[in-house]
């Protein structure tokens, strides 16, 4: 394959399938979006819990948030967006450190309900046990989205636009000149198992096919793969692969689809799942690097399982299913990297989002946009997110994690 393009965005998850869509129907013309995985088998937003809020201690944060939710209230059906909160736990000392973060919400248009003990009962009978627990705060405006559901919208107005889509290949070679990045090889992906190889190794098979392609803009939206790809241009991106996992349960008698996301102070959150219940817990000691395995049972049994108990007696019986891992791409400062690559003409970046890429997905895909046909950002200013800012110190600490 010989080709040229006006646009090229190299990942097609759901924040480079945002991006295309609004680059698409912003005007830009001959744009396409290159990825291994297009169908997203293995990749982090096909892997993604669902949760959406704007529940964040740095107000960019809440920003993006805010602005993707607007939308996907617009468009919840199509989204699978229901807007059925956050219940939020904490004990004492967790409730006194978030002082400051519920007043920025606060100042940004934000609801955080407090919640006493007693009240919690109430409003969520099935938590039945709440010892430890000493305040709750409920985001009413947060709620759960279908993130297959949402990439699949955003690529179906991108490809009504005009968007190319390549799937199945990834980048071999990069060729810069003069501060801009001018041709790509690309390498195609010819099976499964050398799918999967690739992304856990980020080796490509030598006899596959190579092609070349031409462009005028570049866009780094690769991921937790977006390091490989900054290499091939030069750059060291500050971001890291963590596997994160959940696991699917059944409860009998326990339905919990009248509720959103439940995030206990023990860092555990789990949200209602097709008639079954999600949860998921981030391992404080997981080691950085391109896992996909599912811990399965001991995953279950040692970190979900006693974390629920704890809150119910509703999961004193409880029946693993099923579960999954996926990567996270975190940053430094668990904020996003969004903007113009330092030291380039044409080329942009938008990843390492942290775990929150699916919720801003809307906000960030239009941002970008902005700055690569206009030169600036118009909606909302995302230059505290450039990757510069680890050169400057200037960095975006976001604390409100899970």
């Amino acid at each position: 394959m010989e080709a040229s393009y006006n646009i090229l965005i190299i990942g097609g998850g759901i924040v480079g399938s945002s991006i295309a869509m609004a680059l698409a129907e912003a005007g830009a013309k001959d744009i396409a979006v290159v990825d291994s995985d297009l169908s997203g088998t293995w990749g982090s937003s096909e892997r993604n819990a669902g949760g959406v809020r704007a529940t964040w201690s740095q107000p960019v944060n809440i920003a993006l948030s805010k602005d993707a939710i607007a939308f996907y209230e617009q468009h919840a059906a199509e989204v699978g967006f229901h807007q059925q909160g956050y219940l939020w736990l904490y004990d004492e000392a967790g409730w006194r450190r978030g002082k400051a973060h519920r007043k920025t919400q606060a100042a940004l248009g934000g609801v955080l309900e407090p919640l006493f003990p007693q009240e919690i009962t109430k409003r969520f009978p099935f938590l039945d046990r709440l010892e430890g627990v000493y305040r709750a705060g409920f985001s009413p405006k947060d709620g759960l989205i279908n993130p297959n559901l949402l990439k699949s919208y955003y690529r179906r107005r991108a490809s009504a636009a005009g968007v190319t889509w390549i799937d199945r290949h990834a980048v071999e070679k990069i060729t810069v000149k003069e501060k801009s990045v001018r041709r790509l090889h690309l390498r195609e992906i010819s099976s499964e198992d050398a799918l999967r190889d690739f992304l856990i190794t980020q080796k490509l098979a030598a006899e596959s096919p190579v092609s070349t392609v031409e462009v005028k803009t570049l866009v780094n939206a690769a991921g937790a793969w977006a390091p490989r790809l900054s290499s091939l241009y030069g750059q060291k991106t500050p971001s890291t692969a963590l596997r994160r996992q959940v696991s699917i349960l059944h409860a009998q008698d326990l339905d919990l689809s009248a509720y959103g996301m439940i995030v206990d102070n023990s860092g555990l959150y789990f949200h209602h799942e097709g008639g079954n219940i999600l949860a998921g817990y981030a391992l404080p000691a997981e080691p950085p690097g391109y896992r996909l395995d599912y811990d399965r049972d001991s995953f279950f049994i040692q970190e979900i399982w006693p974390r629920l108990a704890k809150r119910s007696s509703n999961f004193d019986r409880l029946k693993p299913i099923g579960g999954w891992a996926g990567l996270y791409a975190v940053s430094p400062d668990s904020s996003a990297i969004i903007g113009q690559v330092d030291g380039f003409l044409n080329l942009y970046e938008a990843h390492a989002f942290s775990g929150h890429g699916v919720m801003q997905s809307y906000a960030v895909g239009r941002g970008l946009a902005e700055l690569i046909l206009e030169g600036r950002y118009r909606s909302i200013d995302l230059s505290m997110l450039s990757g510069h800012r680890f050169k400057t110190g200037k960095t975006v600490s976001e604390t409100m994690l899970i």
